[in-house]
């Protein structure tokens, strides 16, 4: 499903504005922000590619990015449920946080990764209880300007949390293997799953995960306790058992809806992983 963006998203006399974003299917095309973006998943993970990039980006939970002004890039949620937060802040706003902290961050820069600091998260929390009770006050105060100037104190805080968490740096794109590790191989599994029936290699995994093929070769054995290969056998075994025992599904069927054109091979893999053969089980 296609996102609709903007070149601009901060209302007038605002330095920022935060979107909170939940939707399945989550993507947007080609597009550049006048102002700098800070992207923030909270739920499910997310692909960023830019015009610096050579390949796309994936980013999780535990990892704010960061797009200068003027960059083009497109985003993307990564399969399920999704959710994520991004902040807009005005350029000038940014350098004037970035000199108080004796740093510097240019629109011309490429997207940084870097890890979220407790006040950063901190003031988001603290900015939707104050819309809870906003909501639930409207009727009664309607000028009432001490909410609009609260709010307006909030933004600042936020704004000023992400540029504090682009500039002390963190982790960079390794934050999300480090903190997420499960959550990333769930993900894995889940993808291999849908693809059972396509020929997929471990370049292909890579490349969808934004991860070098060795790195993730490791991170799968580690946290899964066998190779991907091996899982990827062991759940075609799975499925194909799985349809044998649905009436009228022949060796042959079941074998093409798992991505094996061989009935031969597929009862070899029975074989392998200590089920009756596939003729058995259909019989």
């Amino acid at each position: 499903m296609s996102y609709q963006t903007a070149t601009s998203h901060i209302p007038a006399d605002h330095v920022s504005a935060t979107c909170r974003i939940t939707m399945a299917g989550y993507a947007t095309s080609w597009h550049e922000h006048e102002e700098f973006m800070f992207l923030l998943p909270r739920r499910g993970a997310l692909t960023l590619n830019s015009e610096h990039s050579k390949h796309a980006q994936r980013i999780g939970a535990g990892v704010l990015a960061v797009v200068p002004p003027r960059r083009f890039h497109e985003t993307a949620s990564i399969r399920g449920e999704h959710c994520h937060t991004a902040v807009y802040v005005q350029r000038d706003f940014v350098s004037f946080c970035a000199r108080k902290a004796n740093g510097t961050m240019a629109s011309g820069e490429a997207p940084r990764y870097c890890a979220p600091s407790p006040a950063l998260l901190g003031a988001l929390h603290l900015q939707s209880q104050l819309s809870g009770q906003s909501d639930a006050t409207a009727a009664t105060a309607v000028d009432d300007e001490l909410p609009r100037y609260r709010h307006d104190l909030v933004d600042r805080l936020i704004a000023s949390a992400c540029v504090e968490a682009a500039l002390s740096g963190g982790a960079q794109g390794r934050v999300d293997a480090e903190l997420s590790r499960e959550e990333l191989v769930g993900e894995i599994k889940g993808y291999l799953d849908a693809m059972l029936a396509e020929r997929i290699d471990i370049d292909m995994i890579a490349l969808e995960f934004g991860m070098s093929r060795r790195h993730l070769t490791r991170v799968f054995r580690e946290e899964a306790g066998e190779s991907i290969t091996d899982y990827q056998m062991r759940q075609r075994v799975v499925r194909a058992a799985a349809l044998l025992n649905v009436p009228g599904t022949t060796v042959l069927a079941a074998a093409m809806s798992v991505g094996i054109e061989s009935p031969s091979y597929l009862a070899r893999l029975f074989n392998k992983f200590g089920m009756p053969s596939p003729r058995t089980l259909r019989a």
